[in-house]
């Protein structure tokens, strides 16, 4: 059996102060999941908008800028693991190494979008920009699941032909419903978890796992009301079952 921690949409974005991202790292240390997992959207990628081009709230976005802030993202979040393994280092006693594992989300996506849509950027900007792979993230492709002790994992699921997310009242029962599996998805940034019986009589479990920031989004303004904040723990990861443990953005501020 495993421990997984679930990091939800984290949106760095330019200008942000970074601080959840260390907290995030703190927690990490203290709890030693043996699996990080990222949901994807971890950066924002503002000047890949395609909703914004031309407006007036695009002006001053950089692309460098977008990728600066993934970066320090990553860094702040290792920082508290780096620091501790460094000392554990020094007395030659062994780190704490978990598998980290960052899925891309349709902002990341915005990369692979701008290329595919002119072909000049093709060997000038990429996802290997954001950091990832270079802060020993394991890069899982957009929208491609992942099985890890028996749960997949994606950015979001999609059902019929046109590929669109599965989501509904219940998003989490409907995505285990259609995939007979247990699955872990973000996206939505609403927090929905459920389970259903599979036919040969296993459970299966289903998290739509929120998102981690606290800024607010004016596109989202209507909805953001039902945002949930924080990041997951699955305790006893095995074969697709676990144990959950969600902690909110104030909780993690209390007793993370």
């Amino acid at each position: 059996m495993s421990l997984h921690m679930v990091i939800p949409d984290a949106h760095a974005y330019p200008g942000d102060d970074f601080e959840r991202f260390e907290m995030a790292g703190e927690f990490a240390l203290k709890m030693r999941p043996d699996v990080i997992v990222a949901m994807g959207d971890w950066a924002d990628m503002p000047s890949l908008c395609m909703y914004d081009y031309g407006k007036k709230v695009y002006e001053g976005r950089r692309y460098y800028k977008d990728c600066d802030a993934s970066r320090t993202a990553l860094d702040h979040f290792e920082r508290p693991i780096r620091e501790y393994n460094r000392g554990r280092g020094k007395n030659h006693k062994k780190g704490y190494r978990p598998r980290k594992v960052m899925l891309i989300g349709n902002h990341e996506h915005r990369i692979i979008k701008a290329i595919e849509g002119d072909s000049k950027l093709d060997g000038t900007i990429s996802l290997d920009d954001l950091g990832y792979r270079e802060y020993g993230w394991d890069v899982q492709p957009f929208l491609i699941p992942i099985n890890i002790d028996g749960v997949y994992y994606n950015h979001y699921f999609v059902s019929g032909v046109m590929g669109n997310p599965i989501s509904g009242e219940n998003p989490s029962r409907s995505i285990v419903k259609k995939q007979m599996a247990s699955c872990t998805a973000a996206h939505s940034h609403i927090m929905d978890a459920g389970n259903a019986a599979a036919p040969n009589g296993k459970m299966v479990y289903g998290l739509v796992g929120g998102c981690f920031f606290e800024h607010s989004m004016a596109f989202a303004e209507a909805v953001e009301h039902m945002y949930w904040r924080g990041v997951h723990l699955c305790h006893n990861v095995s074969d697709g079952e676990y144990d959950l443990d969600s902690w909110s953005m104030s909780r993690l501020r209390k007793e993370g």
